[in-house]
């Protein structure tokens, strides 16, 4: 038998051998499945499972105008409350700073005046503000809700879904504008954010029922 030459021509996925003998008019074929073919189906089914999920926060809608005040006035009633707590202790320690000889009081002024007037003063309305950003720092940064957002089934976390920094807690605290920066929340329906959210990188979104109960079970 004659010896001759093979060459393979690759057509997509399948290759054409082409035997060709000295002879000019004897030439045969042979048809074989190309070898890549399942390499490259397997690499599209690993694209396919690489592809990255959609972030945590792009599942939950974002928080409307109408949810963020209702938990504003609910963390309103607690706040006060804690301020009531918060100036009782104040009193008392000023009332100890008058009876120890530490501290006093012109002729027919009270405890008052000493909170109210007196430098010491500045150091009471330290506590007070300590205690209001205590309260929102330490419930955003743990679990991103406050009590009247877990009536409301609201949290504040970051893009990712993560809880925020204290530093953004901060921040979000000092543009809150005393929950005034939540009517910004009028002018984008589709994906309310308050003026703190935006200055503070951070977004307020509405928990289904399962999840808020998840958070308040932790």
């Amino acid at each position: 038998m004659a010896r001759g030459h093979a060459r393979c021509f690759s057509i997509e996925h399948s290759c054409l051998f082409i035997y060709s003998t000295p002879c000019r008019h004897r030439i045969s074929y042979i048809e074989c499945r190309h070898p890549f073919n399942g390499i490259k189906k397997m690499a599209k089914h690993k694209k396919v499972q690489q592809t990255p999920s959609k972030p945590a926060a792009e599942q939950h809608p974002s928080a409307g105008l109408l949810r963020r005040l209702g938990a504003l006035i609910y963390d309103y009633l607690v706040v006060t409350s804690l301020l009531v707590i918060a100036g009782f202790i104040g009193m008392g320690v000023a009332k100890l700073l008058l009876v120890t000889g530490m501290a006093s009081v012109p002729a027919g002024e009270d405890t008052v005046w000493l909170l109210t007037r007196h430098p010491l003063s500045l150091i009471y309305t330290l506590w007070l503000a300590f205690v209001i950003c205590g309260f929102y720092t330490w419930f955003w940064t743990r679990a991103g809700q406050t009590i009247g957002m877990r009536a409301w089934r609201l949290r504040i976390q970051n893009e990712d879904g993560s809880n925020i920094r204290i530093t953004q807690a901060l921040i979000r605290l000092a543009t809150a504008a005393f929950g005034l920066g939540n009517l910004m929340c009028l002018f984008n329906r589709k994906a309310p954010r308050a003026f703190q959210d935006i200055w503070a990188e951070c977004q307020v979104v509405v928990l289904s029922k399962q999840e808020n109960l998840d958070l308040l079970n932790k």
